[in-house]
């Protein structure tokens, strides 16, 4: 049985402003980012208070359900779940969803570019999705990736070059720090490359038309925000921004690259197509 947590006077109020954090965004965050509002807050001001204190509160809140705190508040930055079982019950049952499936049609098509969006901070997952849900590609780093990883990415530019001939924006979001600078050095060098080579490690005749922007952190942010040494001490991190900063930094960087207007004719053309198929779908199997 869950243990009740209550919290009394510092702790109580740092978890209501935590809610507060939660509350000013619309997607799930890290307890990494959360600890750096915090930070910015001022409540706390160590790098150590984030594995000895914060963490460990956090912990107590979400299992013991204090308040809206729960296990399910905070995304993780590092696992996915995978799951197998789920099946319709009989034919009736799958005819009745089937018949609410939405048609989906290609958003790429009549684009002035192709937005491939890199960031190295798995834990800004959900931000970049709801910011940039029409990215032809969102791909969250975590660290320096795999040369597995960069060939596949340089593969899917190269096939997205290939199927739509517009020009392949790499859009890169990460670290202002040491680290992180060298990872998109060393990515942007081997990817853009590999875009270009066979299997056998030949160049295409054909080489893709490539442009890799790096939309922050920089130096010009840092300023802009007044942003915080990260709790390391050894440079900025994107979780210091805030949600507004990160989006000013978001847009600024992808500007011009989606065509919204045509994304909104695309998805009236779908809801026009779905409605019409879904009356003739449910006529022809009796299902009222």
């Amino acid at each position: 049985m869950t243990r009740p947590y209550n919290p009394h006077g510092a702790t109580r109020v740092i978890l209501d402003r935590a809610l507060e954090h939660l509350a000013s965004v619309d997607y799930q965050v890290s307890a990494r980012w959360l600890f750096y509002r915090l930070y910015q807050d001022g409540i706390y001001t160590g790098k150590n208070d984030y594995g000895n204190k914060f963490l460990q509160m956090l912990s107590r809140a979400r299992k013991g359900f204090y308040g809206e705190w729960r296990p399910w508040t905070l995304t993780d930055e590092t696992r996915v779940i995978t799951t197998q079982g789920d099946g319709y019950g009989d034919e009736r049952e799958w005819l009745e969803a089937v018949s609410g499936e939405w048609c989906t049609l290609d958003r790429l098509r009549n684009q002035p570019a192709i937005l491939v969006v890199l960031y190295e901070a798995k834990a800004m997952q959900a931000q970049f999705r709801h910011y940039l849900p029409h990215a032809a590609i969102l791909s969250p780093f975590g660290g320096d990736p795999s040369i597995p990883v960069k060939w596949k990415l340089a593969k899917l530019l190269e096939k997205r070059w290939k199927e739509y001939q517009v020009p392949v924006y790499v859009c890169y979001f990460g670290d202002f720090d040491e680290k992180g600078l060298g990872i998109e050095k060393t990515a942007k060098a081997e990817i853009l490359d590999w875009a270009r080579m066979n299997k056998d490690g030949e160049y295409l005749n054909e080489g893709g038309d490539y442009h890799w922007v790096r939309g922050g952190l920089d130096e010009a942010h840092v300023k802009r925000y007044g942003l915080p040494l990260s709790i390391e001490g050894k440079g900025y991190q994107w979780e210091a921004l805030s949600d507004a900063q990160a989006s000013e930094i978001i847009t600024e960087a992808t500007a011009g690259l989606v065509d919204d207007d045509q994304i909104v004719a695309t998805q009236e053309q779908e809801r026009a197509t779905t409605e019409r198929y879904q009356r003739q779908f449910r006529a022809a199997f009796d299902l009222g």
